[in-house]
């Protein structure tokens, strides 16, 4: 008997034939995994076309107009790379990126919805707002408990800048920094402003 495609099962080769998307799995729920790289560069792409589930080689999105990640990977092997969009939050993210992630030139003010695990490779968020607060630690591994510091609240009605709370900023970089007999002689001086923020 001749296997006969659904409708989402076309719809899902004919976007994958239109972005040169090759050695793809359509899966149950409609996502596809791809045996190597995904290529959706500078395609005025304001959504992500489909639902992807596991890519083993770079998921490439940038250079866009990307509002939302919905629809990008659960798993990247390689590298995850979504810069230079309009993204003012990274939900959608995926959980794991095997070497690097950049999501530098959006608009990103928290650290929230961030891979739980990057490998070896790179993390690059420059030209976001929250560049300013990654520039005062720079290390991943602290970022969750940034996180459980609960720094960053929403921005007032009347304002579009996101809150920073100082003491509990001052508080996590005085936990994480090593002490040294120089710090314990002059102290660390204390945070009191950070740019595109409303510090309180």
């Amino acid at each position: 008997m001749k296997y006969i495609k659904s409708y989402k099962e076309e719809y899902i080769i004919r976007i994958c034939e239109t972005y040169g998307i090759k050695n793809y799995t359509i899966n149950e729920d409609g996502s596809i995994d791809v045996n190597g790289f995904v290529n959706l560069i500078n395609k005025n792409l304001i959504n992500l076309p489909l639902k992807f589930r596991r890519v083993t080689g770079s998921f490439a999105c940038f250079d866009n107009n990307l509002t939302s990640l919905e629809g990008a990977p659960e798993y990247v092997g390689d590298s995850f790379l979504c810069f230079r969009n309009n993204l003012e939050s990274l939900e959608g993210c995926p959980k794991y990126v095997g070497v690097g992630f950049s999501f530098n030139d959006n608009n990103i003010k928290t650290f929230e919805h961030l891979p739980t695990s990057i490998g070896v490779g790179y993390f690059n968020c420059n030209n976001n707002p929250i560049y300013e607060v990654w520039k005062l630690f720079e290390d991943y591994d602290k970022i969750e408990f940034f996180n459980y510091y609960d720094i960053i609240r929403e921005p007032d009605v009347d304002s579009e800048e996101p809150i920073i709370i100082l003491d509990r900023l001052n508080e996590f970089l005085k936990e994480i920094r090593k002490p040294t007999e120089l710090n314990m002689l002059l102290g660390v001086p204390k945070i009191t402003k950070v740019e595109g923020y409303k510090c309180i």
